[in-house]
């Protein structure tokens, strides 16, 4: 039995060895995963059987997620409502189950995934005529030489085995990858997250003039810090003095942009600035609330793990914790208790530890 197990890791290890010729198909794939993704549609997955099973997990990995801590991703498998399969099933016949869903929920600009070990599942290939009709791009996952899914589908990953559960294997460590590289290419960025007053700024109350713009000590040096270690620079921050009507949002685009040109001409660019106007605690935005990094998480694909903030609040270190930001740093000279990561008393102390 020992060398019937030894005998089988290395075929399975032969087979992933041989894999690696689909590496430019696969790549292909995840593109247009990533593409599809981006123009704000969805990625739909359909299978039978095992294939079923891995629909459903590929799906999973990408509304949940796979190793990256980010938003949901738009995906769905259609192997999943049991009502739906057997009503349509049972009405239409069992080769219509896919097909029968894609007309409700499939729109334009869509991607749907068949995986087949065969490549010759009726209710996937039929799918796929229909999606071609209905303007939606299809990838097809199957075995060697890719059977009918291989002449309907845009892109095909036919793996190299004729064996059902060697293809198996193969589906779900390519099904992986893809995964992996559509997290990396839409949320795989690092950012360094700023409160503007107090860190960015020193903290006169309610600064809204430039000739009130004073910066904070060592800003520039660790925005140029963070920028040569690969972090993007994005300042988060309240300015409730909107909401209060002590200045207007023309006053503070004004004060942004002569921010931002300081900081370029420095050679510490500043990527993004978001900002909550509101005066209402109870508002998304608003912090300790996360919605501004949440916002740049989004807007920037942004591993919020891999992320750094620094605030001079405690209302600042909640709402990036609450966002998920790895590593919190509260700039006090104070020595209270804290929900950061260190308190530091110079921004220096920052730029030695990104």
């Amino acid at each position: 039995m020992s060398d019937y197990i030894k005998e089988q890791i290395l075929g399975i290890a032969d087979n992933f060895r041989a894999l690696a010729a689909l590496s430019g198909d696969i790549e292909t794939v995840a593109r247009a995963c990533t593409d599809t993704l981006r123009t704000g549609n969805k990625i739909m997955f359909c299978g039978n059987g095992g294939s079923a099973a891995d629909s459903q997990h590929l799906a999973a990995e990408l509304v949940g997620r796979y190793k990256l801590n980010r938003p949901a991703m738009n995906a769905l498998a259609l192997t999943v409502d049991t009502s739906i399969l057997t009503a349509v099933g049972n009405d239409y016949g069992y080769d219509t189950v896919f097909a029968r869903q894609l007309e409700g929920v499939g729109r334009a600009g869509d991607l749907l995934v068949g995986l087949s070990t065969s490549g010759n599942s009726r209710n996937i290939v039929l799918a796929m005529e229909l999606a071609r009709s209905m303007g939606i791009r299809t990838a097809a996952l199957t075995g060697r030489g890719g059977g009918a899914m291989k002449e309907q589908a845009d892109f095909c990953i036919a793996v190299p085995s004729d064996a059902t559960n060697n293809i198996q294997e193969m589906h779900i460590a390519v099904g992986h990858l893809v995964c992996e590289l559509v997290e990396q290419e839409m949320y795989g960025r690092k950012a360094l997250f700023l409160d503007r007053d107090g860190v960015v700024n020193v903290d006169g109350g309610y600064v809204h003039r430039i000739e009130d713009f004073q910066l904070v000590p060592g800003i520039l040096e660790l925005c140029r810090r963070a920028k040569e270690k690969g972090y993007l620079v994005i300042v988060v921050t309240n300015q409730s003095g909107i909401g209060r009507g002590m200045f207007t949002e023309e006053d503070f685009s004004r004060l942004t942009d002569y921010m931002k040109e300081v900081f370029r001409n420095a050679g510490a660019e500043i990527a993004d600035v978001f900002h909550c106007p509101s005066v209402d605690d109870g508002h998304p935005d608003r912090k300790p609330n996360p919605g501004l990094f949440l916002k740049a998480c989004t807007a920037h694909g942004l591993d919020m793990a891999s992320c750094v903030s620094v605030g001079d609040r405690e209302r600042d270190i909640r709402a990036a914790l609450s966002a998920g930001v790895g590593r919190n740093f509260l700039f006090s000279s104070g020595n209270g208790p804290t929900c950061a990561t260190a308190r530091v008393g110079t921004l220096n102390e920052v730029a030695a530890r990104l």
